[in-house]
């Protein structure tokens, strides 16, 4: 059967097509798929990976990865923070039947009719300080800890004693003795922090990559020889369909998933868990905003020839064909490419 004969007009994008321009996005704004703190700027061998970014991108200084707040230790006396990057190293789509590459056996290793799967590799990296840094940090840690437990106790000693005086003051004394008092509190919290830090910059024993820093939001982030780094692949089976969301007239073209999987994620329950949040997650938050209506496969050839100069003097039309009347699926998934078929109406 040709691919005109219960349609006017055929269209259809391979696999490889789409692959190419993902390919192409990436290497011209990497800063999409790469995120760091500010220590890779010095240091991009930290990397899990190696960005591969277009030449242009480096000569017109266009960012190789977006800059994050180092991670956090929780529980420190101090804002402290590790150095972690996160990498979308890989994507790519395959159409039915499969070619571009292999489903695990989880998702049936081959792509059933009509579907379509995804595959993306992401790598993250998190630093792990020495036991020698940890060492020599936990004594200034325990003073910090100390040194706070005192001043609060001080200063509640020095609110009782001060209530009794504060009582007699006039609302506008108090306000400005208020703000006096947060001012001095802000001078010596910024005090405290740059005595930090000046403690950590003490050790002299260690030879890091990326030395101590302090972040714009005044966390101290700890050196970096280098990172642990570990990646998952994820895979995503899905297929598309037509349907009604609130007129019963007008139809929808519909992402639908079918079945995901992230590869050698162990415990098995944790990997569960995840793969069920993920789920969730596109079933309820992404895929419903990647309906389409039919309207918008619409075109008007009649305008398109107007802006060239054309006048017909007849309304010309493109619409999807009917399915399943017209033809068994539209958009259809096969030969490694998505295919619309279009009906042509002329009109007075």
């Amino acid at each position: 059967m040709a691919f005109t004969d219960h349609s006017d007009i055929f269209g259809s994008i391979h696999e490889e097509g789409i692959n190419r321009i993902v390919r192409h996005i990436m290497q011209q704004r990497p800063s999409l798929f790469n995120y760091a703190t500010r220590a890779f700027h010095e240091n991009p061998e930290l990397f899990c990976a190696r960005i591969e970014a277009a030449p242009l991108v480096k000569e017109k200084g266009n960012p190789l990865f977006t800059e994050q707040e180092p991670l956090p230790i929780l529980g420190a006396p101090i804002p402290l923070g590790l150095n972690f990057c996160l990498q979308l190293t890989d994507a790519e789509i395959d159409f039915h039947p499969t070619s571009s590459f292999e489903l695990p056996e989880q998702l049936g290793g081959k792509l059933a009719e009509q579907r379509f799967a995804l595959r993306a590799k992401a790598c993250v990296g998190i630093d792990c300080p020495s036991e020698d840094l940890i060492d020599q940090l936990i004594p200034i840690m325990e003073r910090l800890v100390v040194s706070k437990k005192l001043g609060v106790y001080e200063q509640l000693k020095e609110s009782e004693d001060s209530e009794k005086a504060s009582a007699s003051l006039s609302a506008g004394t108090q306000d400005r003795a208020a703000r006096l008092m947060a001012s001095n509190y802000e001078l010596q919290s910024r005090s405290a922090m740059l005595s930090s830090y000046a403690m950590f910059n003490q050790p002299t024993s260690i030879a890091p990559t990326a030395g101590i820093s302090v972040d714009r939001g005044n966390t101290i982030t700890l050196p970096t020889r280098k990172l642990i780094c570990f990646c998952l692949e994820l895979y995503v089976v899905g297929h598309f369909e037509w349907g009604t969301v609130i007129d019963p007239k007008q139809q929808w073209l519909k992402p639908r998933l079918d079945g995901i999987e992230i590869v050698d994620l162990q415990p098995t329950p944790m990997e569960n868990a995840i793969e069920c949040y993920a789920a969730t997650v596109m079933r309820l938050g992404l895929l419903p905003r990647l309906i389409l209506p039919m309207e918008v496969m619409v075109l008007n050839v009649t305008e398109v020839l107007k802006k060239q100069g054309l006048i017909i003097g007849k309304q010309i039309t493109l619409s999807p064909s009917v399915v399943p009347t017209d033809v068994p699926n539209n958009p259809a998934i096969e030969d490694d490419m998505v295919k619309a078929f279009i009906k042509l109406a002329v009109t007075p």
